[in-house]
């Protein structure tokens, strides 16, 4: 009695179905991320021009930060942001830059990891570049505040003295725990290439 095996055309890691689910989920996030990083980026060049050009009466600026007020009245410690001086309204601008920009960099990394993952490339180098360059801007966001207030207080540029948050003790630990599962990631590589070599 003779035994007839079928072979099955074995399917790729992309015609997978959890594969697939990983690469759909990951365009939405890529659109997402896409949609964040534009819209920070046109907000922050919007407060950069405001803190330049704004001569209006509606913003008022002090130590603790920036009030937007829509009805009569200055709030109490606050000054009006078109009669800050011009060097005033130029370190606010630079703070911007300082404190929005690495911000910008986490969301565009972000996005072109998440591209990486729809693309079906999900444990090459470059996916563990992006997840490097995350957690470098992240620390840079954690650190950005306390440098640019100290910098801008030293040529006395400084307007927004609120420097600590938070939100910066929270992006400085996770941009120490990316750093780590960067380089775990670059080891489990390093391993899986090692193995390959061997014939």
């Amino acid at each position: 009695m003779g035994m007839l095996l079928t072979m099955l055309p074995s399917r790729t890691d992309s015609e997978r179905p959890i594969h697939r689910r990983i690469q759909a989920r990951s365009r939405l996030f890529s659109l997402l991320f896409t949609g964040l990083l534009w819209l920070l980026a046109a907000l922050t060049a919007a407060l950069v021009l405001a803190a330049l050009f704004y001569r209006g009466d509606h913003v008022f600026v002090g130590a603790d930060g920036v009030d937007i007020t829509f009805g009569s009245g200055q709030p109490a410690g606050k000054v009006p942001l078109a009669s800050l001086a011009t060097r005033y309204r130029i370190g606010g601008a630079v703070a911007l830059v300082a404190q929005m920009g690495p911000a910008i960099l986490v969301l565009a990394n972000l996005r072109g990891l998440f591209r990486l993952y729809a693309a079906g490339t999900v444990f090459a180098r470059e996916n563990a570049s992006h997840i490097r360059q995350i957690g470098l801007w992240l620390i840079a966001y954690a650190v950005a505040p306390c440098l640019s207030v100290g910098l801008l207080t030293l040529v006395d540029c400084a307007v927004d003295r609120a420097w600590f948050h938070l939100v910066e003790v929270q992006a400085l630990v996770l941009g120490g725990i990316l750093m780590v599962i960067a380089q775990v990631m670059e080891a489990g590589r390093q391993i899986e290439l090692d193995r390959n070599g061997f014939v």
